[in-house]
This record gives structure tokens, C-alpha cells and sequence, in this order.
């Protein structure tokens, strides 16, 4: 599974060394002796100590100008060995190729950073916004207007308050709204992430249902927001990555034999759906903007064997699975 997580991520190898074989002129970063050090002893690559530009990710020992004038220029080397016509979506598997040659080139072969920075720059490099990173400029954008005075912000949190068991007719109070202008709120905002096709207006929308919490019109319902909020297994939750894993496992095993995942949760640990979500986005958020390949594939193999604990539990639950009783 992570392995095909990390070759969509990074791309497909082979291609990747069909790439290797093109014509490539890497130019000169601003500090040369850092390229060339790399070409003469690639062992010294793990020597190297680069520094990154925390917004950007790119390296601060070159300037993005120069980095994008080399990369456009193998970008264009690519297309002039390809001897067929290609497709827009062709055209834009190969400029992202030179953009990943340049920069693992210039920064140390990392696919750590290759991927911090993929993610970083998502929307210049694939059209799509990533979870994590400020790459969404709300202003001026007509897709982020708000619909009948509700913004996205006051969306997502009217969602997570209902989420709470908040009743609609007290949301729509606190935001002084009616259900017929909810009614069409609550069609239009979901048009809207249909809309977009960076997908930036559905990546904001977890962000701000993640902190919907803190909606100031969502204070005087507080006291019932969430099944939990004095509940330590939420800040467990919150703080303890395996315990966050474990739970992953438990409501797939649970989906699996039949159950409702997220009320089998709610019912043992008082951790309701929304507060759940918000917490999986807090932990999405940081695994992206921290990538460490190492660290993922270790609490997805957790993750794993979590679920097929939780699994063997609830098929004892009920009589063993269908199959146990099956000779071969």
C-alpha cells in the first residue's frame, strides 16, 4: 500500500529512468561548489547539510528564478526528444519529471524533501492543492464569496457542530439563519468543491472543520460540542499517534464485520464522528508538512496490525469467520 502511495507521489520508476537517459544541462546554482561537490563524490550527498525555505521548500543555497529557468529548460529538452504529439496531460507529466530531476539534483537526492516539496508546491506543479499547506488565496476568488452571509469558515463549523449533536434549529440560530437559507447554503457550498478544480475550496474545508471549535459563534453551545470535551481519550487522541492509529484500525476492522465504525468508537471511548475527523485532520496536516517516509510506512504497518487485532476480535465476537470452518 505505501509503496504505491510513494510511486504516485514520486512517480513511476521506470520512468523516472527513462528520464535519467535525456539530455540535462543543470546549469549553476547560486552556490556552485554544492553541485559540484555532488557530482564528484555522491557519497557526500549524506554529508551535505542543506536548509530549506520553510514556506517553499525549496533550497535556500539558489533562487527559485534561477531553479525554475533550469527546470523550464529541461522541461523543454524532454519535449524535444519525444517523437509523437503529445497530450496536455503528457505535456504536464513531463515538465513535473524535469521539475523532480532539478531539484533532487540541486537538494541532495532527499525524496523525503522531493515529497515536502511536491506537496509544498502542489498547485504550481499538479493543479491540485494539497492538506497542510497555505496554498489557497481566498481573496479575490469569487469561488470563496460567502453564500447568504455564510462563509466557508461558518460552513464548516455549522457541519461539525451538528457532528456534536448540536441540534440544527440551534446552529442556525447562533448564525442567525433560516432553514430555507440553509437549505440552499448546504447545496451550494458542496457545488462549489465540485466547482474547483484544484480542489483547494474541499482542502480549506477540513482545515476550518478542523477548527471549528474555535468558531466564535459556536461559544455559548460549547458545553455541548462533543461528547468528550472533558473526555481524556479525545486528548489522548489528539497527543498520542498510536492510540490514533489503533483507532484507524479498530473502525475499518469494525466497517468490515458489519459495524458502524465511527458509533462503535463513540460508544467505547465517547469520541464522537466530528471531533474524530477534526483530530484526523490535525495529524494529516502535520505528516504532510513533516513528511518522513520512514515514520509513515511505521505507523501504517501499526495501523495495519491494529486492524487485523480489532478483526479477529469482532469475528470471535460473532462465532468466528465464515471460512474458519473450511478444510482444505
Amino acid at each position: 500500500m505505501f509503496k504505491k502511495f510513494l510511486n504516485n507521489l514520486l512517480g513511476n520508476e521506470e520512468d523516472n529512468k527513462k528520464k535519467e537517459s535525456a539530455p540535462y544541462s543543470a546549469g549553476t546554482p547560486v552556490n556552485q561548489n554544492l553541485n559540484e561537490e555532488v557530482e564528484e563524490d555522491e557519497d557526500a550527498e549524506d554529508e551535505e547539510q542543506y536548509q530549506f525555505d520553510p514556506v517553499t521548500h525549496h533550497g535556500t543555497h539558489y533562487s527559485k528564478e534561477d531553479f525554475d529557468t533550469v527546470a523550464n529548460n529541461l522541461y523543454e529538452q524532454y519535449l524535444d526528444g519525444e517523437d509523437e504529439p503529445l497530450s496536455q496531460q503528457d505535456k504536464n507529466n513531463l515538465k513535473r519529471e524535469a521539475y523532480r530531476k532539478v531539484y533532487m539534483d540541486w537538494n541532495g537526492h532527499d525524496y523525503d524533501q522531493l515529497a515536502k516539496f511536491e506537496m509544498a508546491n502542489s498547485l504550481e506543479l499538479t493543479g491540485y492543492v494539497t492538506s497542510g499547506f497555505d496554498q489557497v488565496k481566498e481573496e479575490g476568488n469569487p469561488l470563496y464569496e460567502p453564500i447568504h452571509g455564510i462563509s466557508l469558515y461558518d460552513y464548516a463549523a455549522i457541519a461539525h457542530g451538528m457532528t456534536q449533536g448540536i441540534t440544527e434549529a440551534e446552529l442556525l440560530k447562533a448564525f442567525g439563519i433560516d432553514s430555507a437559507v440553509w437549505g440552499e447554503v448546504n447545496v451550494l457550498w458542496p457545488e462549489r468543491m465540485k466547482e474547483d478544480p484544484t480542489y483547494g475550496i474541499m482542502a480549506k474545508y477540513g482545515e476550518y472543520f478542523a477548527a471549528a471549535p474555535q468558531h466564535p459563534k459556536l461559544t455559548g453551545l460549547a458545553p455541548n460540542i462533543g461528547l468528550g470535551s472533558e473526555n481524556s481519550n479525545l486528548e489522548k487522541l489528539k497527543t498520542d499517534r498510536y492510540f490514533y492509529e489503533e483507532l484507524c484500525g479498530a473502525r475499518t476492522a469494525a466497517y468490515e464485520y458489519g459495524l458502524d465504525g465511527a458509533q462503535w468508537i463513540v460508544d467505547n471511548y465517547g469520541i464522537s464522528l466530528g471531533d474524530f475527523q477534526a483530530v484526523a485532520m490535525d495529524w494529516m496536516t502535520a505528516q504532510n508538512q513533516n513528511f518522513d517516509s520512514a515514520k509513515l510506512t511505521h505507523y501504517m504497518d501499526y495501523q495495519e496490525q491494529k486492524r487485523k487485532e480489532y478483526a479477529e476480535k469482532f469475528a470471535a465476537e460473532q462465532g468466528g469467520n465464515v471460512a474458519d470452518d473450511i478444510e482444505f
